[in-house]
Order: structure tokens, then sequence, then C-alpha cells
């Protein structure tokens, strides 16, 4: 598995890359891709190619401020999911930021949740690769979140800084900030 900067290294991927970021998450979930530019401009957002045998495989994007990397957006094509990629990517980038808070948002596990099944699936993946529970809880985006992270600490008000200082004026905008409040 390679791991490249889209930016820089895998730009001949730029339009698998963002079909698959349009078609991999609920358009609620989504930050506008132009805002998401302008964070990479600002040394926020990384974007990351997945490349396995020398075709797209997957991406990431990530957020990083100050100590804290939170794992924004990860997706692996559909062909090759099942077969280890995601723990592998995963596993290479808590070893990358083994020196940051690493923090992943992921649905809740609400009972009457349409997806239920794959948000039990999605918890049990990061768990078993390394992530643990915070006790935090989030509404964002219109999307009951739990917080996982690396080392397993982190409060719900260092949850919403790090929202605010990374994203504060988009959130204000969009009409989301007012949305976060602990479940």
């Amino acid at each position: 598995m390679k791991i490249s900067d889209l930016k820089k290294d895998g730009g001949s991927y730029a339009e698998q890359y963002w079909r698959l970021y349009e078609s991999a998450f609920p358009s609620e979930e989504k930050k506008p891709v132009p805002f998401m530019e302008e964070l990479y401009r600002k040394g926020i957002t990384e974007f990351l190619v997945l490349e396995e045998k020398h075709e797209f495989a997957g991406l990431v994007i990530l957020m990083k401020y100050e100590g804290v990397v939170l794992l924004d957006y990860f997706a692996v094509t559909e062909s090759i999911r099942g077969k280890g990629i995601g723990s592998e990517v995963l596993s290479a980038l808590l070893e990358l930021y083994r020196d940051w808070k690493f923090v992943v948002e992921i649905e809740a596990l609400v009972p009457e949740a349409g997806n239920l099944q794959e948000r039990i699936r999605r918890k049990s993946f990061y768990m078993k690769n390394g992530l643990k529970e915070t006790g935090v809880f989030a509404y964002v985006y219109e999307t009951d979140f739990e917080i996982l992270s690396s080392d397993g600490q982190l409060t719900y008000e260092q949850y919403v800084q790090f929202l605010t200082d990374t994203m504060g004026s988009f959130l204000l905008e969009a009409g989301k900030i007012h949305r976060i409040a602990a479940l």
C-alpha cells in the first residue's frame, strides 16, 4: 500500500479521489471541496491518496492543528474493501502521527439509526485497530457522533475547541456551530 499526497504525488488520481469522496459519505457530513482546499492552503488539511498495485485504492482526509490530528474522511474503494487495506492504512497513520493525539469521529450507535449494523462494524474496526473510546459524544453536521482517540483521552471541550480553531468561520457561516452539543 502506498500513501501519498494528492496535491504532490497523487494528482493523477484527483478525479477518482473526489468521485469517491462524493459517493462514500452522506451529503450532510461532507464539507465543500473549496473550503477544504482553503484549509489545505493553510496547512490544516491533508489529502492523502491510497494506491495498491499502481491503482487508486482510496482516500484519507486529515485535519491537523496544535498536536491533534482528526481522521476527517477515510474510504477504501469498494472493490478492495474487506481485504485488510483499511487496517493497514490506519496502522500506518497511527504510526506516522504517534506523537499527535489521533482522533476519529464515528456515527454513534443510536438504536434507531437506519444503518446500525454498519455503525457497529465501523466502531469494531476502529477499536480492533487501536482506537479507544473517549466517552465524548457530539451532534455535528446533523449527525450523532462518538469520538474515539488513540489514547482514549479527549474532553468534549477539547473536541469543540479543535473544531472551532480549524473550521470556526465555516461552522458559523454554515450554521453548524450551534449544532454542537453533548448527547
